[in-house]
């Protein structure tokens, strides 16, 4: 990693960071959902499929160990899927509605021609006043997310 930033809004967090990884198989890599296990940076991912995501409208189950609610399944809805460019998704409830988290993963190419990986967690879309009252928004650091970010990197560097 060259370079890394953190942005925090009232109802965000982003962290971005320089690499000179390729952004294809950085993409390519967070389409499998146990990739996701494998490159976590908060250690609460416990398993996921295998199955690629390749649309928007895609779903991916990942179960979770996460306090304070414990082990749980989550599905992942696909909303935004731009090869090498983007690709998100907000989580839910199995067979549920989103409950308004989005996590983005962007890709750009910096002035250099550097990498540059941007992961947010955007939780505006957030309405359930139970949820709101429950949980501390973002639940994930910004320190777990650029761990997350640097797995990536190494991860995909390593499969050279």
């Amino acid at each position: 990693m060259k370079d890394e930033s953190v942005t925090r809004t009232g109802t965000s967090q982003s962290v971005s960071v320089v690499t000179d990884a390729a952004i294809p198989k950085l993409f390519d890599y967070l389409t499998v959902p146990s990739n996701h296990v494998r490159l976590d940076g908060s250690g609460k991912l416990v398993s996921a499929g295998d199955d690629a995501v390749r649309a928007v409208g895609d779903r991916f189950q990942v179960n979770m160990d996460f306090l304070p609610r414990g082990k749980y399944t989550v599905e992942n809805v696909v909303v935004a899927f731009e090869p090498d460019v983007q690709i998100a998704w907000m989580p839910a409830n199995p067979g549920g509605e989103p409950v308004g988290i989005r996590w983005d993963w962007e890709f750009d190419v910096g002035p250099k021609g550097e990498t540059v990986i941007t992961q947010t967690c955007d939780w505006s879309r957030v309405t359930d006043e139970k949820y709101l009252a429950t949980y501390t928004l973002p639940r994930i650091s910004a320190e777990e997310m650029r761990e997350s970010i640097k797995r990536l990197i190494d991860l995909v560097s390593s499969y050279a």
